[in-house]
């Protein structure tokens, strides 16, 4: 048995141990004795009598302890076992270093996450600061604050939303100041020269009357003109909140027949010729008030502002399946760079000019906002010999449709 077992390659093994059937020992050698009892010997090798081969394996103490057992055969009869034991140090060492690496990557990485996450929630957190100050100052009514917007993440793109609110705010803002101030002066006005008037006629006992006459007759004037600028404020009111009447098909070119009946007596009186071009089936589904409000404000905006001898055509056709409103004259038109603005509240091109015509700047923006809101379009440019041209489109109402 030692000859056959100093042939085999057993140095690295620490322990030999070979039995036969009955457990009787017939070969054992130990050459490194290190911790056995860790290793159930005994049962390892009754299993390897029973016909089974059978291995254990414990890493402890910095060591990798195995033991192993198999059956020895002869004629299909097992006759003995061969057990054999190592104590392997070497491969413990590369374990624990593995283990201490693997510790300190752990370690390490453990360290840069919690940093990154400080750093990242220090930062997010300025940020989100950053968004409520925003908030608070936007409520104190300071809109020209912005938050500076950095990143391609949700919170920029909130800043972005933010800024885009904020801008919206500070230009209602400024439109609504503006509107008031001069919704004021335009109230104001008509109001001074009514009590002037009134106080000129108590003032004044012997005031003939003739004066008299024409002075109740400029207070009257500016009652109207006040009431005209009321009524405007209050059909903008409107507008602004959306507050039109209930939709029905209306005949636009019967509206503008009636404006031109209403506007005739007016540019007679200014030797201005008001002409109609006016078509079959131009109806849109809107109210005939708003249809009215569009053709007379256009209308008498033009005979307003028509020289003696001049012409103001009204035109309802059919175009490309939609109504064309137009209203065209040969006046004084409007310089190019008045033009983007003259839809806009209280804009005036010639203020002193208008005040006297009795336009309070409201009469082209009641237009836009009410073509809008029937889903039609309005723009206005200069002829080519003078004169302007506005023309309003709507939707072609169809019953089908």
């Amino acid at each position: 048995m030692s000859n056959v077992i100093s042939v085999l390659d057993t140095e690295p093994l620490s322990r030999i141990t070979v039995v036969n059937s009955d457990y009787d020992i017939l070969f054992h050698e130990v050459k490194r004795g290190e911790r056995t009892a860790e290793i159930n010997a005994q049962t390892l090798i009754s299993d390897a009598l029973g016909g089974n081969d059978s291995f254990e394996s414990h890493f402890s103490g910095g060591a990798y302890l195995s033991g192993a057992s198999v059956p020895v055969a002869a004629n299909g009869k097992i006759t003995g076992a061969v057990y054999v034991y190592e104590f392997d140090p070497d491969d413990g060492a590369i374990i624990l270093a593995l283990q201490r690496n693997l510790r300190n990557i752990s370690i390490l990485l453990t360290a840069v996450t919690v940093l990154i996450g400080i750093i990242y929630s220090s930062t997010f957190t300025g940020r989100i600061t950053k968004v409520l100050d925003g908030i608070q100052n936007v409520r104190d009514g300071k809109y020209t604050y912005r938050i500076p917007a950095e990143g391609h993440d949700e919170l920029t793109g909130l800043a972005d939303e933010f800024n885009s609110l904020t801008n919206r705010l500070q230009i209602n803002e400024e439109t609504r100041r503006r509107f008031i101030a001069d919704a004021s002066h335009d109230l104001k006005t008509p109001l001074a020269s009514i009590r002037l008037l009134s106080d000129s006629i108590l003032q004044n006992g012997n005031m003939d009357t003739d004066t008299v006459h024409e002075f109740v007759n400029d207070i009257r004037n500016e009652s109207e003109r006040l009431a005209r600028t009321t009524g405007q404020l209050l059909d903008l009111t409107k507008l602004d909140y959306n507050t039109l009447t209930l939709s029905e098909p209306v005949d636009c070119s019967a509206v503008a027949e009636g404006v031109v009946r209403m506007l005739t007596p007016i540019a007679i009186e200014k030797d201005v010729k008001l002409l109609s071009e006016l078509s079959e089936n131009c109806v849109v589904l809107a109210s005939e008030e708003d249809i009215y409000q569009v053709i007379v404000n256009l209308s008498d905006n033009a005979v307003k502002y028509t020289e003696p001898g001049g012409t103001v055509i009204i035109s309802v056709a059919q175009v490309a399946g939609k109504v064309s409103i137009t209203v065209s004259d040969n006046g004084i038109g409007i310089p190019e760079s008045d033009l983007p603005y003259i839809f806009d509240r209280f804009y005036r091109v010639d203020k002193s000019r208008n005040r006297e015509a009795g336009g309070s700047g409201l009469g082209l923006s009641i237009v836009k906002s009410t073509v809008e809101m029937r889903g039609g379009t309005v723009n206005a440019q200069n002829r080519e010999n003078g004169g302007m041209i506005f023309n309003v489109v709507f939707p072609l109402y169809s019953a089908e449709k």
